[in-house]
């Protein structure tokens, strides 16, 4: 009888030491995983900031390009129409 109450009686020590030993190390490591976690999403963010700016500049450029070849036919189909016209 006094091994099964010395046996429970290590468990409960055991367990209740488990967990106290669990609670103390996890928030270490929560407080780790975090601090990663936190890096890399900085990390991603700013990644995204840079292709947002690398794409905003490329299509100005695009728009501007579109913009300049428009008023370019703009301009030379005014001239062949009144060139037809003769005016």
């Amino acid at each position: 009888m006094k091994k099964i109450g010395s046996f429970f009686s290590g468990f409960i020590i055991g367990t209740i030491a488990g967990l106290i030993m669990g609670i103390m190390l996890s928030t270490k490591k929560e407080k780790k995983i975090k601090n990663i976690l936190e890096k890399k999403t900085e990390k991603i963010k700013n990644n995204l900031q840079e292709i947002s700016k690398k794409i905003g500049k490329k299509m100005h450029k695009i728009k501007s390009d579109f913009e300049e070849n428009w008023k370019k036919n703009k301009i030379e189909k005014i001239d062949q129409v009144e060139d037809e016209l003769g005016t």
